[in-house]
């Protein structure tokens, strides 16, 4: 089982952050890496969903089924990959936000476990995950405060 864990700061305020990263019926014009998203039930802190990724230089598109937990109080998300699994056995996910002077600090904690069927190495999938999930906050960090500063 490994978990790895990354932090972006946002310059912009703890609830525009919260509700723009929960707001998964629009993560196409968040992240990069979304070709589509479509919400299959909504409540008002629970989210279950389908993710389409854009294909990739030597993978194709994947889609898989999610489902999210919103602590509004807290600023805590709390999610986990539902099906398919593969390359995972299993993936949690955890979101956090910590308001600081002039923004919002951002944490993801991904804790999985690899599927051996997947011939891919616990390495393999760390190293991907820490590239990918770095570029996307990169890219949230981007797009919330350009939309912040537009407002």
């Amino acid at each position: 089982m490994a978990t790895i864990q990354n932090s972006i700061w946002i310059h912009a305020d703890r609830i525009t952050v919260f509700e723009r990263t929960n707001d998964i019926a629009h993560w196409t014009d968040l992240f990069t890496e979304y070709k589509e998203t479509r919400v299959l039930e909504q409540g008002d802190a629970y989210i279950r969903f389908e993710l389409t990724t854009h294909p990739e230089e030597h993978r194709p598109s994947r889609t898989w089924e999610s489902e999210r937990w919103l602590d509004r109080p807290n600023f805590r998300i709390t999610a986990r990959r539902l099906a398919p699994l593969l390359p995972f056995k299993h993936m949690n996910l955890e979101w956090l936000y910590e308001e600081q002077e002039e923004g919002t600090y951002m944490t993801w904690i991904q804790e999985f476990e690899v599927d051996p069927a997947s011939g891919l190495t616990e390495e393999q999938v760390e190293a991907h995950l820490n590239r990918t999930t770095k570029e996307q906050m990169t890219a949230i960090k981007h797009n919330i405060e350009q939309q912040t500063v537009r407002s």
